[in-house]
């Protein structure tokens, strides 16, 4: 899986609304993860960490809120997967 694929795929877990997102981005990352480079993981390691911190400090319309904590709760899934792989 090369990386703009799990970003697509991350993206569009955040468009579906359904089920744990921690875990379900955990699995898309780990499988990521598993067959790509080390420089490859660092690389999304990297922009998965500046999303998320990125993320935790914009101002969202309420009205989009639970849509932003979605992507978040996706993000958090993706860092703690990827740190856990073994990433940078």
């Amino acid at each position: 899986m090369i990386l703009t694929v799990c970003w697509a795929e991350l993206r569009k877990l955040a468009d579906t609304g359904a089920g744990d997102p921690r875990e379900a981005a955990a699995t898309i990352v780990r499988r990521f993860a598993t067959g790509a480079a080390k420089a490859d993981v660092h690389q999304f390691q990297v922009r998965l960490e500046d999303t998320l911190l990125a993320g935790k400090y914009t101002l969202v319309p309420l009205a989009d809120l639970d849509q932003h904590s979605r992507w978040l709760a996706i993000l958090e899934g993706g860092c703690a997967a990827i740190r856990a792989k073994g990433g940078a």
